[in-house]
């Protein structure tokens, strides 16, 4: 695949997934037609661009699935199919098909039939669930006249709806029309719609470009518009109609509004290009940094010349540190999408399996980097269709145990210091031992009346072919599913965990490591190897004879959360507070054989086997090119004292 065809999927896969939010936006915006109409009218148009570009390309099966797709959409914006459940169910159909399709186009492999999928859209397109007349009697004969049977419909709605029209008369110079116009559009459609456009002549204007719109508007007209020069508003029904004087009240004008076109100057990267970037800047930080510390280590240098290398070093470090994190930003994607498109999942499925179920999403806000976020988008689906198929209790199961007859899958994404969680939890049956062991004994893998304490349940479930069911169903149960997640989250160097009680629920919980990060961070020395721990927990640092006056905190050595011999040497102690247990902030005297210092560093994850290594976050490259592993302070501290209590 060339550059071209690569940068085209790509651009198709931003439109499908920008289609799949408007849509989960469409099913909110019940009630309010105008929001309504605005959506399926970008929704129309995205799924439009992805037909012609396709087709371009000759992408066929993608063309000919937005054509389909296409045809649905125009029929509701037309108002000839009325936007119901069902209706919304098969755009969200229609789009992960697209989604899938440009998935499998850009693997090579060949694409499934859609014939069911198409003959629902055909059938749901031709049934013209609004085929009342059309009442357009107050307004003008020429008006009406210029209308097509598209725009009658959709203004038939809109003055049902209690909006004020207009006609608008707006005249431009030739030189900046387009511009113009398109601002005057986007000031309109913030407060209104915009049914019809078409030129007109106007005789005392020769030298200018004459637009008239047809435009309907609930909340009154927007008397900010003295931007746009010469503009007419004529009322053309006097019902529920904002008097057209006001538009020529005296307002502030406002600063004009950037089109679409404006907003699109950017570039894209691939990741590799960037990583290596990202190298060779903190490479070039590092190599400065040495130069200006060498320069500031000659005792003979003035002390005017130290002050000002001193701070001619510390502005050089601002400047390399902000770049670095700039560049680092521009890996990073919003969490949201990963999120609403599990949502997305986990829906169908609940449809599918006949279950009442309200989703959750929280932590939209969060970044993640883009790598970590395509790795798991497919684990989280497979946990929320778990949820919903094994988590998830039947209606009834649930009102015999107490439970309201909806059930909740909350997807969360959090940041918990150095590492981003994302969490599916269900208030279902929760995992039982005993469902897990008479399954186990269905399968062969454990004796009959053997019955399995908890831990084993759940290192069973991730058994590959295992499935608590019966007969696989559309959602799940044919024994693949969670072997999988761990297998995908654990390539990455994450971790998955799962905590559960019977008839409360279920938590499935994926640690997500870094991939690149800046960290502030204290470099100590334990048996001859350097760590690095972040800065932002530590309180002081004191030798050994001076513990003793520090606050009263827990003593523990780093020697032995590495499982490493005890020194025979003298050593120091590091006030920590470590706020990684979940029950606040607890002081911690760590003692290491040595502190060296403080570095800005640059995390690097360590591969798909970062997780097997709990305790470490990643590894860097320290200022005089040694290599350190940054550990997870809070991390190690935590499992010692799970040990020490078990």
């Amino acid at each position: 695949m060339d550059q071209s065809q690569h940068e085209l999927l790509v651009g198709l896969e931003e439109l499908v997934e920008q289609t799949a939010l408007d849509l989960d936006e469409l099913r909110n915006a019940k009630g309010d037609g105008r929001a309504q109409r605005t959506l399926i009218d970008a929704i129309f148009r995205r799924v439009h661009t992805v037909k012609g570009s396709a087709a371009t390309f000759g992408l066929a099966s993608v063309s000919q699935v937005a054509h389909e797709f296409e045809s649905l959409l125009a029929a509701v914006r037309d108002g000839s199919v009325e936007l119901d459940d069902e209706i919304l169910d098969l755009c969200e159909a229609s789009t992960d098909a697209l989604s899938e399709t440009l998935s499998l186009a850009a693997s090579g492999a060949s694409n499934p039939s859609r014939k069911e999928l198409f003959e629902q859209l055909q059938a749901a397109a031709r049934r013209n669930t609004h085929c009342s007349p059309i009442n357009l009697e107050k307004l003008p004969s020429e008006v009406r006249e210029g209308l097509n049977e598209t725009e009658k419909r959709r203004l038939a709605t809109i003055l049902d709806e209690g909006n004020s029209l207009f006609a608008v008369t707006a005249n431009f110079e030739l030189s900046d029309f387009d511009q113009a116009f398109a601002r005057l559009q986007d000031r309109l459609s913030t407060a209104g719609e915009i049914i019809s456009t078409s030129p007109a002549v106007d005789a005392k204007n020769p030298d200018k470009i004459t637009f008239r719109l047809i435009y309907a508007t609930a909340s009154g007209l927007d008397k900010n518009l003295n931007e746009f020069g010469d503009l007419h508003f004529e009322p053309l029904v006097n019902d529920n109609m904002a008097s057209s004087s006001e538009v020529a009240a005296p307002g502030n004008s406002v600063g004009p509004v950037a089109s679409v076109s404006s907003q699109s100057n950017f570039v894209r990267a691939d990741l590799e290009t960037l990583d290596r970037l990202i190298s060779s800047t903190h490479e070039l930080f590092r190599t400065t940094s040495n130069t200006l510390d060498l320069a500031l280590s000659h005792e003979q240098l003035p002390v005017s010349a130290r002050q000002e290398l001193t701070k001619l070093s510390d502005e050089v470090r601002r400047s390399f540190l902000g770049v670095e994190d700039e560049l680092i930003n521009l890996r990073m994607v919003s969490l949201g999408p990963t999120l609403q498109r599990a949502a997305r999942a986990g829906r169908a499925a609940a449809r599918a399996a006949a279950k009442d179920i309200q989703f959750e999403i929280a932590g939209s806000e969060l970044r993640l980097d883009k790598m970590l976020a395509d790795a798991i988008a497919d684990p989280l689906i497979h946990l929320v269709r778990n949820a919903v198929d094994h988590g998830i209790e039947s209606a009834e199961t649930r009102a015999r145990t107490g439970k309201t007859e909806r059930g909740v899958i909350r997807i969360e994404g959090v940041s918990l210091d150095s590492q981003t969680v994302v969490c599916v939890t269900d208030d279902g049956g929760g995992i039982d031992p005993v469902v897990i062991s008479e399954a186990a004994t269905r399968l062969g893998i454990a004796e009959r009346d053997c019955r399995l304490d908890f831990e084993r349940s759940l290192r069973l479930i991730f058994r590959p072919g295992f499935t608590t069911l019966d007969v696989a169903s559309d959602v799940s149960g044919r024994g693949v599913g969670l072997d999988v997640v761990e297998t995908s989250v654990e390539q990455v160097g994450g971790q998955l965990r799962i905590s559960s009680r019977a008839g409360a629920g279920t938590t499935f919980e994926v640690r997500l490591p870094v991939t690149f990060g800046l960290l502030a961070a204290t470099v100590v020395v334990s048996e001859g190897n350097r760590y690095c721990i972040a800065s932002s927990h530590i309180v002081d640092n004191a030798d050994s004879r001076a513990a003793a006056d520090q606050r009263e905190g827990v003593k523990v050595t780093l020697r032995e959360l590495l499982g490493q011999p005890p020194a025979e040497t003298n050593s120091q102690i590091i006030n920590y507070e470590n706020t990684g247990n979940g029950d606040g902030a607890k002081r911690v005297q760590l003692v290491v054989d040595n502190i060296e210092g403080k570095q800005e560093v640059l995390v690097r994850n360590l591969g798909r086997h970062a997780g097997r290594w709990p305790g470490v976050i990643g590894a860097t490259e320290l200022r005089d090119g040694s290599l350190a592993l940054v550990l997870d302070l809070p991390r190690l501290v935590s499992r010692r004292d799970s040990t020490t209590h078990s």
